[in-house]
């Protein structure tokens, strides 16, 4: 029984080694898609706009009248007066009231109307806003994917470089064993070797650093496994061409972009806020009705029966003893119960009123408003024209930074076809005794330092030109 235990123990462990163990190598598409759905700042800016939803309901629904019922019970002690007889009472009574009273908004200043639309607005300002957050997370991951794949050519870089520095101090400790040559030289191809080995170690912390730096991006926690699928670019894809200028992607950008439609909403909103301001000004007419009734247990029917009687009125005066008799009514009163159904449609009663408010002065707090409002059109314009402003810088380095880094490709790449020769050359001549270590060092270093310089070159124009893109619609792609 031990036995089996412990094989399916063994097993399940190496079940859950294999599947660890299975690196998932993320494309550029996943990485944002997850990063779209999880990223803290824009499921905020979601709920914002969820809110304004709400906000925006409830302005529509101002527009509709207001309907309130009320009821209420009453128990009174000692004196005081019966609201349904309306006279003091000594006894203890307990009493009802019930009301259904409506109120409607007939004319605000048409300050109802302009929230509604200023909510409208709003609502889509902050669609806008959300995709400005999702074209940033998309900018920052696109731009951390590329510098994961620069890491793992600067990775390569460094370990070709080694690679080449190994070959070289095998070569000279089996040259210096048979004396060939000086101990001092096998120490310069050794110190080149161990700061050729730093490199690559630096290379490799920086391609770690920068898978970090994307995992955080996507708000994804940080795991060893992670990795991205590395695309092959040929010489086509990093093509200088120059199919149009700044001014031209610049005026394309002002029609794609949210922040700059988002930006001439706020002016507009703004706008809206003043002429709800201004509204505060107008007078106001409203229509309120209600409906009312009410019971007391104080309150009683009364049964009248009358009867003819004959009584005597009065005697003769000249004979006092002579009664005089004649037939009179007499009237009987008998309290009944007053049902409490009853007295709710006895006590039944409606109302309608017309109300007007007219404005006279409000301690200079609509005056205020207005001013405020002014100020902050103002100040939503300057902002629409500093978000204009800072698109179009840049856009402008970035086109520049994509010609200086087309032209720095064309030359790293000039830089490392004629170094690469040199380099083979200095090998050769090395390996025959003909030059020193040093000359070999200076030699290889310089061929190393081009490649990285290509590399660089390579991915800082592949990040511009999708960026310039990007700034016209279009989705970033590697």
């Amino acid at each position: 029984m031990m036995k089996t235990k412990l094989i399916i123990t063994v097993i399940f462990l190496a079940m859950g080694a294999y599947v660890y163990g299975q690196e998932k190598f993320w494309t550029l598409e996943e990485c944002i898609n997850y990063a779209l759905e999880r990223n803290i700042s824009i499921n905020q800016k979601k709920l914002s706009n969820q809110i304004e939803e709400i906000n925006l309901k409830q302005d529509k629904a101002q527009r509709a009248p207001s309907v309130n019922a009320s009821g209420s019970q009453s128990l009174n002690f000692g004196r005081s007066v019966d609201p349904y007889t309306n006279i003091y009472t000594s006894s203890n009574f307990a009493s009802n009231n019930f009301s259904v009273n409506a109120n409607w908004s007939i004319f605000s200043g048409l300050q109802t109307k302009n929230t509604i639309e200023k909510t409208k607005i709003d609502l889509q300002s902050g669609n806008l806003d959300l995709q400005e957050t999702q074209n940033n997370i998309i900018i920052s991951i696109s731009q951390a994917y590329l510098q994961i794949l620069y890491a793992y050519e600067q990775v390569e870089n460094a370990k070709n470089k080694l690679i080449s520095t190994q070959a070289q101090v095998n070569r000279t400790e089996s040259l210096f064993r048979v004396g060939e040559v000086p101990e001092g030289t096998l120490f310069q191809i050794k110190a080149q070797e161990a700061s050729d080995q730093y490199s690559l170690v630096n290379s490799e912390n920086q391609l770690d650093m920068a898978k970090i730096s994307l995992m955080q991006y996507m708000e994804l926690p940080v795991e060893d496994q992670f990795d991205v699928v590395q695309p092959e670019y040929n010489d086509s894809i990093l093509a200088f061409t120059i199919l149009q200028d700044s001014e031209e992607i610049f005026s394309n950008a002002l029609n794609t972009l949210p922040e700059i439609e988002s930006a001439k909403l706020k002016i507009i909103s703004a706008e809206q806020s003043l002429k709800i301001a201004k509204g505060a000004n107008y007078p106001r007419l409203s229509l309120s009705a209600g409906l009312n009734s009410g019971y007391s247990n104080n309150r009683n029917l009364f049964d009248r029966e009358t009867t003819t009687e004959e009584r005597q009125i009065g005697y003769l005066q000249s004979d006092p003893t002579e009664l005089v008799m004649a037939q009179q009514n007499i009237t009987s009163i008998t309290n009944l119960n007053y049902p409490f159904g009853q007295q709710l449609a006895d006590n039944f009663s409606q109302s309608l009123r017309l109300n007007l408010t007219i404005p006279i002065f409000s301690n200079r707090q609509v005056k205020s408003n207005v001013d405020r409002s002014k100020i902050n059109i103002e100040t939503a314009r300057l902002n629409a024209q500093n978000t204009s402003n800072q698109l179009r810088k840049k856009i402008e380095q970035a086109y520049n930074d994509m010609i200086a880094a087309a032209k720095n490709h064309e030359a790293a790449k000039e830089q490392v076809k004629n170094l690469g020769r040199s380099f083979k050359d200095t090998n050769r001549k090395f390996e025959l005794g003909m030059i020193s270590a040093t000359d070999f060092i200076v030699e290889q270093n310089q061929y190393f330092d081009s490649e990285s310089n290509l590399n660089r070159a390579k991915y800082q124009f592949i990040f511009t030109q999708k960026i310039l893109d990007f700034y016209q619609g279009k989705p970033i792609k590697l």
